[in-house]
């Protein structure tokens, strides 16, 4: 009688101590790597969505601050364009009513050289008138 082949038990023994070997060196402290990661990549994925959040929520408020900057701005440019046009307008006004003085003066002048001009050739006027009469008459005109 032949003894049975105990080579598959050792087979097998030998199979399931490496197995056991292999798992508590190799496999576990490799899936608590492999899982560490997972869980750092989560973290990260987390960290970096509220980032991203915080980062559009100070854009937003960077925004509103930007525009409410420019309408106050755009509001102090237009009284300083208001502002400046009444100046200007009142400057025109002014330099109006000189001008208008000024043509009033010069007018009354011209108006006063006019009657003293009209007066002095009224006078001339006769005066030569009555020369030419005595010319005329070859005597003298009282």
């Amino acid at each position: 009688m032949q003894l049975p082949d105990l080579s598959l038990l050792l087979v097998m023994a030998v199979f399931w101590a490496t197995y056991a070997v292999l798992r508590r060196f190799v496999f576990k402290p490799l899936g608590a790597i492999l899982e560490e990661r997972e869980t750092t990549l989560e973290t990260a994925a987390a960290a970096l969505a509220s980032s991203v959040e915080k980062e559009r929520e100070a854009l937003a408020r960077v925004d509103a601050e930007l525009t409410r900057a420019r309408r106050e701005a755009m509001a102090h440019r237009e009284a300083r364009r208001q502002e400046a046009a009444r100046g200007r307008q009142t400057l025109l006004d002014e330099a109006r009513e000189r001008t208008r003085a000024g043509l009033a003066e010069a007018q009354a002048a011209l108006d006063a050289d006019l009657a003293s001009a009209r007066a002095e050739l009224t006078r001339d006027a006769r005066a030569l008138a009555g020369e030419i009469a005595s010319a005329a008459l070859g005597r003298r005109l009282a």
